[in-house]
């Protein structure tokens, strides 16, 4: 995400792929062996290169391949957003009883 906006202005784009499962062969080398996790869990690399292209397309500043409401990520960065903004008091929280 700092990368990104680094990247503002410029003709570079930073995109943020962010997949669960995805059937590669990372995880034998992992140690996890790939026949062990639950088939629906588990998307193809088609799939998820296929909606990294599509989130690209969509200009989302991250594409979770598997989540289907994208309002899930605009929510916990609203949050994150926040509580980055509710960090720059220079004093302790008044919970504290410091003040």
């Amino acid at each position: 995400l700092g990368l990104q906006q680094e990247l503002k202005g410029t003709n570079v784009v930073a995109h943020l792929v962010l997949p669960a499962k995805t059937a590669t062969e990372i995880w034998g080398k992992s140690g996890v062996q790939l026949s062990s996790l639950d088939p629906a869990t588990v998307m193809s690399t088609e799939h998820c290169v296929d909606a990294a292209f599509a989130g690209l397309e969509l200009k989302e500043q991250a594409t979770f391949p598997s989540v289907e409401d994208y309002q899930l990520w605009l929510n916990l960065e609203d949050g994150r957003r926040a509580l980055y903004d509710a960090t720059q008091t220079g004093m302790p929280a008044s919970r504290y009883h410091l003040r």
